[in-house]
C-alpha cells in the first residue's frame, strides 16, 4: 500500500446544523496515515515523510498479518484522565517509556481497493470492522457522533482541543482541504513558523520565540511567545536554536524589537493564543509544543471561508 495525500479540515467558527452531519472529537496529536501491505507496515506524516521508525514502535508486527489497507488517524500520547497530551507526546519522540496509541478515523484503501469515492458512512462502516479484526490495545476507533452540541460540550468539560464536522456523504478528497470537513477549536491555538528567539541574558536559555506565517510565499511575523515553556525545554531548545541562527538579518513588518537571534523559517511550532492584534499580531500566546510532522511552507493564518454553505475545497499548498 503507498502514502495518499490526507483530506484537510476547513477551519469555522460554528458547527453546521443538518441531518447530513456527523461529529468526531478532533484530536491533539500528530497526523498519520498507517500504510500496511507486503507483510509490513509504514507511517507517514501528513506531508508524506516515513516515521515508522519515529512512532512505529507502539506498534506490533501483528498489525500485518490481515488484509492491506490504509488507515488515516491520529497518533496519541494520553494523559492520566485519557485526555490527549500534546507536550507528552513531544516528550514521546525521545523517551520510548511514554506509551502511544493510534486513533483511526477513516479507511482509505483495502485488499487492493482504493475506497475514497465511497461515502464517509461506507467507510467508517469498514473500517468498524477491520479496527476490530486487529484486536490491537493501541490501535482504536475514533467514535463518531449524531449531535454536535451535546459532544462539543462534553468534550468542552474535559478540556479536549475541538470537535471535526464531516459530511456522511462525502467522498474522501486526497490532497484537498475541505469544507467537508470543518473543524472547530474551542481556544485560538494554530502552528506557526518559529522565525527567531530571544536568550535569557543570565542563563543563556530561550526567554521567547518570535513566530509567523506565510502568506503569498512571504514571511509575516505574527508577534512573540515567552510562555507555556517548561525550564527543560528552554534550554533543550536554546542549544537547538544556536546551531542554526544568526544576528542582524531583518524581519518583514510588523517589526520585532530585542537582540533577536533570527532562524530559517523551518521550524513550526503549536501555539495557543487569546487573540490577534489589529496588525495580525498574537496575544496572551502561549507555547504548547514543536511540530515536526508540519511543513514550514504549509503554514498560513488560519482563516474562515464566509460561506461554507458549499463544500468549498482547496488544494493544499506545495
Amino acid at each position: 500500500m503507498i502514502f495518499i495525500p490526507c483530506q484537510l479540515a476547513s477551519p469555522a467558527r460554528d458547527l453546521p446544523a443538518g441531518d447530513e452531519w456527523i461529529f468526531e472529537p478532533k484530536f491533539d496529536g500528530f497526523r498519520l496515515q498507517m500504510c500496511v501491505g507486503d507483510g509490513k507496515f509504514r507511517l507517514y506524516t501528513r506531508g508524506g515523510l516515513d516515521w515508522t521508525a519515529r512512532l512505529g514502535r507502539s506498534l506490533p508486527e501483528s498489525l500485518c498479518k490481515s488484509h492491506d489497507y490504509v488507515l488515516d488517524g491520529e497518533i496519541c500520547a494520553l494523559d492520566d484522565d485519557g485526555r490527549p497530551d500534546f507536550g507528552l507526546l513531544g516528550k514521546a519522540l525521545s523517551d520510548e517509556s511514554v506509551p502511544l496509541s493510534f486513533f483511526a478515523f477513516d479507511l482509505l484503501a483495502f485488499s487492493g481497493k482504493n475506497l475514497t469515492s465511497l461515502p464517509l458512512l461506507a467507510r467508517k462502516d469498514c473500517l468498524a470492522q477491520v479496527v476490530s479484526r486487529l484486536g490491537i490495545e493501541s490501535v482504536k476507533l475514533v467514535p463518531h457522533a449524531i449531535d454536535g452540541s451535546a459532544l462539543a460540550e462534553t468534550l468542552k468539560r474535559r478540556r479536549w482541543e475541538g470537535v471535526v464536522a464531516k459530511d456522511r456523504n462525502s467522498p474522501y478528497l486526497p490532497g484537498i482541504r475541505s469544507a467537508a470537513w470543518r473543524k472547530v477549536k474551542f481556544t485560538k491555538r494554530q502552528e506557526f513558523i518559529i522565525a527567531g528567539w530571544r536568550a535569557d541574558n543570565k542563563t543563556g536559555a530561550v526567554k521567547s520565540i518570535v513566530v509567523g506565517t506565510m502568506d503569498n510565499d512571504v514571511l509575516t511575523v505574527r508577534g512573540s511567545v515567552g510562555t507555556g515553556f517548561s525550564v527543560h525545554q528552554r534550554r533543550e531548545l536554546a542549544e537547538f536554536f544556536s546551531k542554526s541562527s544568526s544576528f542582524g538579518e531583518p524581519l518583514p513588518s510588523p517589526p520585532i524589537k530585542g537582540d533577536i537571534q533570527f532562524l530559517p523559517p523551518k521550524l513550526v511550532a503549536e501555539i495557543e493564543f487569546l487573540e490577534l492584534s489589529s496588525n495580525g499580531c498574537v496575544r496572551g500566546a502561549s507555547f504548547i509544543g514543536l511540530r515536526e510532522d508540519k511543513e514550514a511552507a504549509d503554514v498560513q493564518l488560519e482563516t474562515f471561508a464566509r460561506d461554507q454553505s458549499d463544500k468549498i475545497a482547496q488544494p493544499l499548498a506545495a
